[in-house]
């Protein structure tokens, strides 16, 4: 068990940064499969967020809490140039921790270069509000029906029963999140989006660059659901590769 928010699953000397947050329930090894698929030249960090996989630490259920403990761990790793990766939830905490860090002078000359959104409707359209309070048979028919986690874990009461309260935590932080007002980020940003998405409505993209400075480059991948950082690693890994040697330059 750990209590680590931050690990460097793939650690390198010379490669560009990047920090990966998870989807809704996911942790830092919800990464293993993509990891596996990017070029040499990457400096991987994966976000374990506390309560979920082996965290020994409560979940928490504020944003705000969420951002200030990122922001903490990051304070000291973080490199300048590096990109941000977020998938589902992840896109959403990945876009508030740098609109935390651009009034942050601490991170000043540090801030990441990039942003890539992934299966992420935009904050104030997310499809999220009461699924933290229903009961537990509802909540994982849910999840099931966009494909969370696989069938022999659902099938786990026990696993379930730890499970729960993280999704619990994460649907709470996105209704804060939905609630924020619409507040401009500039950044270099690409979204993906798969187009078989039940998550993810139309018009996703114009709702996000509403919340961007710079204009979005818009990945679409035809023959996806919600889950392709999953089900499809090495495609997202192609489009993260296309950044790993761009110049990156400090914020």
């Amino acid at each position: 068990m750990s209590t680590s928010v931050l690990w460097n699953s793939r650690p390198s000397d010379v490669g560009r940064q990047i920090v990966m947050f998870p989807f809704l329930g996911g942790f830092g090894a919800s990464f293993n499969g993509l990891t596996g698929t990017l070029e040499e030249d990457w400096d991987v960090w994966t976000v374990n967020p506390p309560g979920h996989g082996s965290s020994t630490l409560p979940p928490v259920h504020r944003l705000d809490d969420l951002v200030d403990l990122y922001l903490g761990n990051l304070r000291d790793v973080l490199k300048p140039g590096a990109v941000f990766f977020g998938h589902s939830m992840g896109s959403v905490v990945a876009y508030h921790v740098l609109l935390a860090m651009a009034a942050d002078a601490g991170f000043a000359g540090r801030r990441p270069t990039d942003l890539v959104l992934s299966a992420s409707a935009a904050p104030r359209h997310l499809p999220v509000q009461g699924y933290g309070a229903l009961p537990e048979d509802e909540l994982i028919r849910h999840l099931r029906s966009f494909g969370t986690f696989p069938e022999e874990v659902v099938q786990d009461a026990d696993l379930m029963a730890m499970l729960v309260p993280a999704f619990r935590a994460d649907y709470q932080v996105l209704e804060d999140a939905r609630r924020r007002p619409v507040t401009l980020l500039d950044v270099r940003t690409r979204l993906i989006l798969g187009a078989l998405d039940s998550q993810t409505p139309a018009g996703s993209t114009e709702a996000w660059q509403d919340y961007l400075a710079a204009p979005i480059r818009h990945h679409l991948l035809a023959d996806q659901g919600h889950m392709y950082v999953l089900d499809a690693p090495a495609r997202v890994g192609r489009i993260l590769d296309e950044l790993s040697g761009a110049a990156v330059g400090a914020s």
